[in-house]
């Protein structure tokens, strides 16, 4: 399995990044790790990619590596059925917790 791993510095164009490395030739499942990304970046990415990736290849998914629950969690609400998602490091120096 091919992975992808964002690098903060490359920030302006992650999506389309993204999406040359998707083009490449495609196994059944692709890894992307966006753990670099803050939750807003990192939803809208995975979001985003996802749905074009779905478009063109329906049959094939993607497993995003996220850096918290808390990025997992909001991703997770909006998932789509070609995504799979895993917290990169399950550490609980990387756990984040929303007051409520």
């Amino acid at each position: 399995m091919n992975i992808f791993k964002t690098k903060k510095e490359n920030s302006f164009n992650i999506m389309e990044n993204i999406e040359n490395f998707l083009k490449n030739p495609l196994k059944q499942k692709a890894e992307v790790d966006i753990s670099d990304l803050n939750l807003i970046d990192a939803s809208r990415t995975a979001l985003l990619c996802s749905v074009r990736f779905f478009a063109k290849y329906p049959d094939k998914k993607i497993r995003w590596s996220v850096k918290d629950e808390e990025t997992k969690k909001t991703i997770s609400n909006l998932m789509l059925k070609n995504m799979e998602l895993e917290i990169k490091e399950h550490t609980a120096q990387n756990k984040v917790y929303s007051l409520k």
